[in-house]
């Protein structure tokens, strides 16, 4: 259920989307909840400038019928888990040169409590290049355990014209310690006729840590994308 009403005046607000889903999900099987979320939105608003800012209330429950390794380490037992979730989240207008989001799920977690932080800086130089930084970091402490996970990537986009573009994507992660680059060059021919080269590169982090990496794996695929109209 959303609700999005347009304010006249009221703190520069476009328009507010607030916003009560509610998902369940069952096991047949077994005959058991396997596991429920209620998401709130009780503030999402939309700026005349852009810019967006919104408040999240999550309440939900997991059944585990099984033990999970949810970090290295890390072993969940079966049981039930409820827990209350809550973030907030900012976001620039897409319309800026510089782009900038920020986002923090804090609160509950399975046994104890974790803090989610993801942030991405965007540089745009329409319509031709975008580059971002993007990073998301996990700090958890449970009664099983503490871990912290993290994922930094980059991404370089490159149009050179409206049918030609060249996307690469550059990620690490602290769980693999690996570090993986994709390069995907696409040629529309003619709408719905594409052509695609993609380039993937990957390298792994030895015991030293730090910036020693050796060498994973290469691979060059190419694939042609046709459509028939009849």
């Amino acid at each position: 259920m959303v609700f999005q009403p347009r304010p006249k005046k009221f703190l520069n607000v476009r328009q507010m989307f607030n916003e009560v889903f509610f998902t369940w999900y069952r096991r047949n099987d077994l005959k058991q909840v396997e596991n429920w979320r209620f998401f709130t939105a009780p503030v999402n608003w939309r700026f005349n400038s852009g810019d967006r800012f919104e408040v999240n209330w999550v309440p939900q429950f997991e059944r585990l019928f099984l033990p999970f390794e949810i970090a290295d380490g890390v072993i969940l037992p079966p049981g039930d888990y409820q827990f209350t979730r809550y973030r907030v989240e900012f976001n620039t207008a897409a319309k800026r040169r510089w782009e900038i989001g920020a986002t923090w799920w804090f609160g509950g977690y399975y046994s104890g409590h974790a803090d989610e932080i993801s942030t991405e800086f965007v540089y745009k130089i329409a319509p031709r290049f975008r580059f971002a930084i993007e990073s998301s970091q996990t700090f958890a402490s449970l009664k099983e355990g503490s871990f912290v996970a993290r994922i930094f990537a980059s991404r370089i986009d490159l149009a050179f014209s409206p049918f030609l573009t060249l996307s690469n994507l550059i990620q690490f992660d602290n769980e693999t310690r690996n570090v993986g680059w994709q390069s995907r060059l696409r040629w529309i021919l003619r709408p719905g006729n594409d052509f695609f080269l993609v380039f993937n590169q990957g390298w792994e982090q030895n015991y030293r840590g730090g910036f020693n990496f050796r060498q994973a794996g290469t691979r060059l695929t190419g694939k042609m994308q046709y459509t028939f109209r009849f």
